[in-house]
């Protein structure tokens, strides 16, 4: 396996991730309810994903961060490094091992073992929400408004967007991370793990 066809993994990683992401709020349109006296207003933004298709959008960026593992040992195998370093960056990472352990029970089936986190997790209450996100700045902010014609971002300090996520659960059904975040800090990991091969600059 080459630098290139690392790099494509990585990069197909970036598109799961992308996918799951809408930065266009224009396209969620509310539901609109109205007669000659009453006037209601719905917003959601599921945008007419079936919960299958959102199950499969959040298990396309698992699949893809967890199967980069294989792929990372072979090729440090044949570049003159120990393979078992891939699995270190695992065992140092929670997030890479609770990602690990998601990708594998979707694969095999659930319930299997504690897995490489000890927590055992499993996806709970897939689903898409509005993300409102702070710039990096003291005072920034940022606010929706839901018209009639769509949600609307009146302050520019930070950034809105529309993303797949949900809860994280351990195997007694406690929440221990939420779903995006976790694939964020999981990917990470892969960067710096890549950076420190040279793979990546």
């Amino acid at each position: 396996m080459s630098r290139d066809d690392v790099l494509a993994r990585l990069h197909r990683i970036y598109a799961a991730i992308d996918a799951v992401l809408e930065d266009d709020l224009t396209k969620f349109l509310p539901h609109i309810f109205l007669d000659e006296k009453h006037f209601a207003m719905y917003q959601d933004f599921v945008g007419g994903l079936t919960p299958a298709e959102l199950l499969n959008l959040a298990h396309s960026v698992v699949h893809n961060i967890a199967n980069l593992r294989d792929h990372l040992r072979r090729w440090a195998a044949k570049n003159g490094h120990n393979p078992s370093r891939i699995d270190q960056a695992i065992s140092h990472s929670v997030p890479l091992q609770i990602i690990t352990d998601l990708s594998n029970n979707d694969k095999h089936g659930y319930p299997r073992n504690a897995g490489h986190s000890g927590k055992a997790p499993q996806l709970a209450e897939i689903r898409r929400v509005l993300r409102l996100t702070t710039a990096a700045e003291a005072g920034s902010s940022v606010m929706v408004i839901l018209t009639p014609s769509g949600p609307k971002q009146v302050a520019r300090s930070g950034s809105t967007n529309v993303v797949v996520t949900g809860q994280v659960v351990d195997a007694h059904g406690t929440v221990i991370a939420d779903l995006y975040g976790l694939e964020v800090e999981a990917l990470k990991a892969w960067e710096q793990e890549l950076k420190d091969l040279g793979i990546l600059t």
